[in-house]
């Protein structure tokens, strides 16, 4: 047989692979039409349900192809089409399907371990779509870098959910409680459901809303040991959202018909596994777009069968923060507007991480970080945090002493100053605030009710009617429309409408007072977020019927570019009052060490040295309090009187929340540098708050004498900054009196080489405090667990020289790996009987282990998994949308089709024939010096033992580059 010369090129996949699946949207056309597309997707235990909707004009067959044998459950599609319908071809992978015109889609069961691709095409061979099965994103002890944080190492990849703990606080009562966080219901999450588990199906929905961020209070009464958890003797579970740790409720009747008489509550919808709380944003907008500008459809993630809710299983991790030493966690999940990938459709993709944090004092910070990660920019992208409120305690919500529940319905509040919202609930007993007003918080906030987080819905949808003489109009959640309360007839007098409930009274879930959108009337509102006053209700007057409570947070509309990233963050913290309660308070000020309030010599002076302090402050069973504070003092003896304030007993029994204005805090007396303030405040019956901490930072003098300032992260020699990795992000200021020309700015770490950062700079605003940064300083010099110095040095056109210093030390993290993009095997021939095996060239990059765990931590051995070679073709996939026409993107994109041939290889290691689904490529070394940093370098290893042997099928291969995917991973060594 003739041999022929091909061209082999293996591309190899970053660590964690791309999970890409597919679906598609029919089009409309004068001419008659054959198209399908991957409308559903729904995994079961022993195989996987695809759901293939499909439109027969001009033919009745399709043509089904895969690049694994035995993958399609022919038995099942026979049966369900009928034995003489389905022609099955097994040695070409090609199955020919005979379908009814009449009808729109047809199910298949394929295999759900092996990954292969399934492509779908017409009668005379052209490919209507194609589909990845099983391309999982599954790696453990790794996880790749996302741009939410500025560094991910020591993040550990976990299949079970968890409950982390925060500090606790001792009250003075001899009570005590912990702040806890999780993801979805904290029943599941105590109980380490795994992930899977979590995701599958109840109802409509998921057994377990994984996108909610959740926070709880463990309370322990006096006598009680918090130690024990929620079911020691005299502790209780405190929770603020609908579904979470309340299965009592889950039979109630007002739960049930807590909507519409006509439609009460599925199970998808009872009051467990926090079902009406998610994450998501406008991509469905892309699928079905909206009649109504500046209002896109939305979907809840929990949507079941479809890739724009949830492309596959969320990833879940954990770790402890270097910082506040406290755990903290993460889940990463991904959208994608269709399954399949057609020619001429743009397929937006993004990929959402929600990280959830404990600060210092235990308030819980939540931070959502939305990347488009796929290949086609996103216009308009809108992303929103949906949160079905509800006060629990105990499994159930809250309940006043006649058994009546108490923890829903009720009013919400606002902070004032546009620092977000509160609700407690109607005994008092405990209180929910969202601080909505941090650094990235939410471009727009309204507190209305919720939404279900299983539906899809077009955001506006116009109606003409009947040649457009009665037209209608129906809004959507997040932009759904008020309703009435009541209306009145001659013949009935007042009545309830429809949408609100006299038994409550209330507005039946999801509808809101009339004028009141839930949540915004379009994209561009901010809802409540304007909100100055303290306390007020949010929406209505303070008399007026509540509704299902709910807190709904959206970002800017934005272009999202392939790769750009948009955050939303915002803190939440939930108050219990017990037998007597410590005050509590919230000031406008959040300067933190790796953040802080940067203030100028010359703003210093102009303000007299003082600081003015605004916030709020509330206390259940007190009268008086005193506010105290101290500068860079731990010492008690240095505390001072900051202020006294009164409240009436009313007041105080209702917790009013007090607002604090006209204070100001003298700062004289103070060097320039960093300092810390603390502030807590005391009752007259000797009740203590929580400590709150400020950090600012009063830049030095301007001189003729240039100066710099490092100002975040913060850093002391006494307490040198925590860092995970290979570099760090510096923040900081510079100035000069006198010199219009900075000749250069550079650093210096411990006796390392000095490198300079910029150079000739312009000083055009002589005297003035200029910002500057350094993106990712390269610190891997630094292979250590030592405390290291970094000087920073400006010199000005006369050579006079300012400095600042900066410390950090590394502390243990986790595991990384990295290889080639590209591996060659070369230009050879091929035959049916094979030839020499052939070895390896790597033209750029090494395989490489990076270890950063703890001194003696065991080895780590990395296995290599390699999927078929597939004949690469290309070709233009196109765009067609014109709503992005105002977005800069490629004229053209270029990817793989769905592979029509394959080459049979042999894998050799170490002239050995092995199994390649499972290789063992080589170990990390023990980790038993000093160094933070171990790597091992597996390139040359591979490239001396690997060999492969290539074969043709029994035909022949055609000439052509042929690719193959490979998966590598950490495993456990064996010791």
């Amino acid at each position: 047989m003739k041999k022929k010369s091909l061209l082999l090129l293996i591309l190899i996949s970053s660590l964690l692979l791309l999970f890409s699946t597919t679906s598609v949207k029919a089009e409309t056309t004068d001419t008659p039409l054959t198209d399908a597309d991957i409308a559903q997707v729904f995994p079961h235990k022993d195989n996987t349900e695809i759901i293939v909707s499909y439109v027969l004009e001009d033919q009745k067959e399709l043509v089904l192809k895969t690049t694994e044998k035995d993958v399609l459950d022919i038995e099942a599609l026979k049966k369900e089409l009928g034995e003489d319908n389905v022609l099955d071809d097994s040695e070409k992978n090609e199955t020919v399907v005979k379908l009814d015109p009449q009808k729109i889609s047809f199910k298949l069961f394929v295999d759900n371990q092996k990954p292969f691709t399934l492509s779908v095409h017409k009668i005379n061979g052209e490919e209507i779509f194609n589909y990845d099965v099983n391309d999982t994103n599954q790696t453990r002890d790794v996880v790749t870098a996302t741009d939410d944080e500025e560094d991910e190492s020591g993040w550990v990849f976990s299949e079970m959910l968890k409950v982390s703990e925060g500090p606790i606080l001792e009250h003075s009562d001899g009570s005590s409680t912990r702040p806890l966080l999780y993801f979805g219901d904290y029943n599941y999450a105590i109980q380490r459901m795994s992930i899977s588990d979590a995701f599958g199906i109840r109802g409509k929905s998921r057994i377990d809303s994984l996108t909610t961020p959740g926070t709880a209070v463990l309370y322990a009464s006096k006598d009680s040991r918090i130690e024990d958890g929620a079911k020691g003797k005299g502790n209780h579970i405190y929770t603020d959202h609908y579904g979470d740790h309340q299965e009592n409720d889950y039979d109630m009747v007002s739960v049930i018909n807590m909507g519409l008489k006509e439609k009460p509550r599925g199970v998808e919808d009872r009051s467990i596994g926090s079902p009406r709380s998610y994450t998501s944003n406008s991509l469905y907008n892309y699928v079905i777009e909206s009649d109504g500008k500046g209002v896109p459809g939305v979907s809840g993630p929990n949507k079941i069968g479809e890739s724009y809710a949830m492309l596959d299983t969320p990833k879940f991790y954990y770790r402890t923060n270097p910082q506040t030493g406290f755990e903290e966690q993460k889940m990463v999940f991904h959208q994608k507007a269709f399954y399949a990938y057609k020619k001429g459709r743009n397929n937006p993709e993004i990929t959402t991480t929600i990280k959830l944090s404990f600060n210092k004092v235990g308030r819980v910070q939540t931070k959502i970080a939305f990347k488009n990660t796929g290949k086609y920019a996103f216009g308009n992208f809108v992303g929103l945090s949906n949160h079905d409120l509800s006060l629990n305690k105990d499994n159930q919500e809250i309940r006043d002493n006649r058994g009546k529940a108490i923890g829903n319905y009720v009013k919400l509040r606002a902070l004032g100053n546009q620092r977000g919202m509160y609700m407690q609930s109607g005994d008092n007993q405990v209180r929910t605030t969202y601080y909505l007003n941090r650094e990235n918080g939410p471009a727009g906030w309204a507190g209305r009710s919720s939404s279900k987080s299983y539906i899809a819905t077009k955001g506006f949808m116009h109606s003409p009617g009947l040649i457009e003489i009665i037209p209608s109009n129906e809004r959507y959640y997040p932009w759904k429309v008020g309703k009435d309360d009541h209306t009145w007839s001659l013949i009935g007098g007042t009545k309830p409408t429809k949408f609100f409930n006299d038994d409550i009274p209330g507005y039946r879930s999801p509808y809101v007072a009339e004028k009141l959108y839930n949540a915004f009337s379009d994209h561009w509102d901010k809802g409540d977020l304007g909100r100055k006053d303290v306390g007020g209700r949010l929406g209505v007057k303070e008399n007026d019927p509540t509704w299902d409570a709910g807190l709904t947070m959206r970002t800017s509309p934005r272009d999202l570019l392939i790769g750009q990233t948009i955050k939303l963050e915002y803190e939440s913290q939930i108050d219990v009052k017990g037998t007597t309660f410590n005050p509590v308070f919230e000031l406008d000020l959040h300067g933190t060490s790796d953040n802080p309030q940067v203030i100028s010599d010359k703003e210093f002076q102009d303000r007299k040295g003082k600081l003015p302090i605004t916030g709020t402050w509330y206390d259940f069973d007190s009268t008086d309090v005193t506010m105290y504070y101290s500068i860079d003092s731990e010492d008690p003896e240095d505390d001072q009187i900051l202020f006294n304030r009164s409240q009436s007993s009313n007041d105080a029994f209702n917790g009013k929340l007090n607002d604090i204005t006209k204070v100001n805090l003298p700062l004289k007396g103070l060097d320039s540098g960093m300092h810390t303030i603390r502030f807590y405040m005391v009752d007259k019956e000797g009740h203590r708050s929580q400590t709150q901490e400020h950090v600012l930072k009063i830049s030095k003098p301007v001189t003729n004498e240039p100066q710099i300032d490092v100002t975040s992260p913060g850093a002391t020699s006494k307490n040198p900054y925590k860092v995970y990795g290979e570099s760090i992000d510096i923040k900081g200021t510079w100035s000069d009196k006198d010199s219009k020309k900075i000749k250069s700015i550079s650093y210096q770490i411990n006796n390392h080489d000095e490198k300079v950062v910029r150079e000739n700079i312009a000083n055009p605003t002589l005297g003035q405090l200029n910002i500057g940064d350094i993106d990712g300083l390269d610190i891997s010099c630094c292979n250590n667990f030592d405390k290291n110095k970094i000087v920073f040095k400006i010199v000005d056109e006369e050579g006079l020289v300012g400095t600042d210093s900066f410390y950090f030390q590394h502390v243990p993290g986790g595991l990384t790996l990295s290889a080639p993009e590209e591996i060659d095997f070369g230009t050879l021939a091929v035959s049916p009987t094979g030839g020499t095996p052939v070895k390896p060239t790597i033209k750029e990059g090494n395989i490489v282990l990076g270890d950063y765990r703890q001194q003696d931590a065991p080895p780590i051995s990395v296995s290599l998994k390699m999927d078929k070679f597939y004949k690469e073709e290309k070709h233009d996939e196109g765009n067609s949308d014109d709503s992005l026409a105002n977005i800069d993107t490629p004229d053209e994109e270029i990817r793989t089709e769905s592979p029509k041939e394959a080459l049979v290889h042999d894998v050799y290691w170490k002239d050995k024939l092995i199994n390649g689904d499972d290789l063992i490529i080589g170990q990390s070394a023990q980790k038993t010096g000093p160094q933070w940093e171990y790597k091992t370098n597996l390139t040359e290893d591979v490239l001396k033992n690997l060999k492969i042997r290539f074969r043709s099928g029994e035909n022949g291969a055609s000439s052509g580059k042929y690719v193959s995917h490979w998966t590598w991973q950490t495993v456990d060594s064996v010791q």
